[in-house]
């Protein structure tokens, strides 16, 4: 194993898209100083510094090697800062900052980093730190000189030069795309997003949608601090999209409450129902209605809604309103700001709403070629989040197999206004979803017609837990199809078959394989592996 690519690769893409290569190395390694050093990365990036200090110290003292003992003090470094000793931070970092000579050249730029970003968050700013060491010196690791150039616009930005940050941020951006470092990529374009949303709202909801995108390229979960930035977006400039963005937040949220109740407390009318056909008559309603009238003979004009059963809602004689009374009145007010519609209101605007787009996206649809069809309808399937409505094996094998047949698939998926979103996500879903979308293309589109067949047909009979197993699977080895971590990763044979039998690289899927920390997901993933091998 080449010790020094496992040691940069966290440092060039980040903790979290290194795991699988942090994974494979705990597996396989004996060192005990490695073994440490490798629980140290995890815990810190869980924020458990407590765990992850005892276990650098652990690494410390079993490690045999100066310049690696070195380098292991840098990280501690870190950690000090993070748990807020700084005393003892600041002498390690004096002693460190003289010490540069002692570190291997595989190493040195990392360790330069590690002392650049103690020295701009806790002792001076990015600038000055850039005096105290001199970074061109040492060949500065890239994703490295990103972070300082982030640091740089996070300090301009406080101080309220934004112009001059957001060029720091574009050329920290164009960096990590280059290495990539997801991570970074993500932070980037949710800080300009963040900063220029004032300014410039249009671009910055361009930049907090693309945000979202990578996130969903890159990563399974999302980035709450990325969804709240679109989700104060969209509702600046009023876009219609935040429905959307508020479903993701609550179907993200499950199980994480705390991690996103801010996000949840943010606007409760926008988490929607679209299963109602019968609403209570609220005060809020009345009270839109009033506002947005002259009186109730222009109000029915506009509408088509007698008089008499306008006259009755107003003033709150009709207790229940039937859903096609509130379209009407929806599609009458459509033009004006729709983020100030009553929920029962907004929620039929909604249903209006993915009605045309469904209608649209079936034209687009019925252009594509059959192939194109499947690998849009599998793509926007593994991607879902929230897919109850869809994951019967009956019904998913229809949907699937009226493909052929644009109209009866239509029918099929016009009964519902999940379905119908469904069809809607597959020319054009949200952001987050669209990444992740894209990330499972790459392995469908490498198979061929006959193996996507037989891929289709195993993966419909499997049970849905199975399936999305296997949907990360397949995401994660679009994430990792072109990215070379120096090091060739191995694992059980079934992966090796699985990539044979579909056409598939074999590095990116063992890579995906890794992606698995639990030990008991791994063993499941080689049962559903096999499954799909069969003849």
């Amino acid at each position: 194993m080449k010790s020094h690519q496992l040691l940069k690769a966290p440092f060039q893409h980040g903790f979290l898209f290194s795991r699988p290569l942090v994974m494979y190395c705990f597996k396989t390694c004996h060192d005990s100083a490695w073994k440490h050093y490798i629980r140290f990365l995890k815990y810190r990036h869980e924020k458990l510094y407590e765990e992850a200090l005892s276990e650098i110290d652990n690494a410390i003292k079993v490690c045999n090697s100066i310049a690696f003992r070195y380098f292991l003090l840098s990280e501690k470094l870190t950690v000090l800062g993070y748990m807020g000793k700084h005393e003892e931070g600041i002498k390690l970092y004096s002693h460190l900052r003289g010490r540069m000579r002692n570190v291997s050249p595989n190493l040195r730029s990392i360790f330069i980093g590690n002392l650049l970003n103690y020295c701009s968050m806790y002792l001076h700013n990015a600038f000055e730190c850039l005096g105290r060491i001199k970074p061109e010196a040492h060949h500065l690791e890239k994703s490295s000189y990103a972070f300082i150039l982030i640091g740089k616009a996070r300090y301009m930005a406080r101080t309220g030069n934004v112009k001059e940050a957001i060029e720091s941020y574009e050329k920290a951006l164009k960096i990590l795309q280059e290495i990539p470092h997801p991570s970074g990529i993500i932070a980037c374009l949710n800080d300009m997003a963040w900063y220029t949303k004032e300014k410039d709202p249009e671009k910055a909801k361009d930049m907090a949608e693309e945000a979202l995108y990578w996130n969903g390229y890159f990563f399974d979960a999302p980035r709450f601090y990325a969804l709240d930035t679109l989700f104060e977006v969209q509702r600046t400039t009023s876009d219609p999209a935040i429905v959307e963005t508020a479903r993701l937040i609550e179907i993200a949220s499950e199980g994480l409450k705390d991690s996103a109740s801010d996000l949840l407390k943010k606007d409760q009318r926008l988490f929607l129902r679209l299963n109602n056909s019968l609403y209570r008559n609220t005060k809020s309603l009345q009270r839109f209605l009033r506002r947005n009238t002259t009186s109730i003979k222009h109000l029915s004009e506009i509408t088509g809604v007698a008089r008499n059963r306008l006259s009755d809602i107003l003033n709150g004689k009709t207790q229940k309103i039937r859903g096609e009374t509130l379209r009407k009145i929806a599609k009458a007010f459509e033009k004006s700001n729709i983020l100030s519609f009553p929920p029962p209101l907004l929620s039929e605007w909604v249903k209006l709403r993915i009605e045309e787009n469904f209608s649209a996206a079936l034209r687009e649809i019925k252009t594509k070629r059959l192939e194109e069809r499947q690998i849009l309808f599998l793509s926007t399937y593994t991607a879902l989040i929230d897919r109850k409505f869809l994951s019967r094996k009956e019904r998913l094998k229809k949907a699937y197999t009226l493909l052929e047949d644009i109209e009866s698939f239509a029918d099929f998926m016009a009964k519902d206004h999940r379905t119908m979103e469904f069809v809607v996500s597959m020319v054009k879903a949200h952001p987050f979803v669209e990444g992740r979308k894209e990330a499972v293309k790459r392995a469908l589109a490498r198979m061929k017609r006959k193996r996507l067949e037989r891929f289709v047909l195993r993966y419909i009979e499997m049970k849905e837990s199975d399936r999305k197993l296997l949907d990360r699977f397949l995401r994660n080895y679009g994430r990792y199809d072109g990215v070379r971590f120096g090091i060739r990763l191995k694992g059980p044979e079934v992966v090796r078959e699985f990539a044979k039998k579909y056409s598939l690289k074999v590095q990116p899927l063992f890579a995906a394989f890794w992606c698995e920390e639990d030990g008991r997901v791994r063993r499941r993933l080689e049962r559903v592996l096999k499954h799909m091998v069969l003849n």
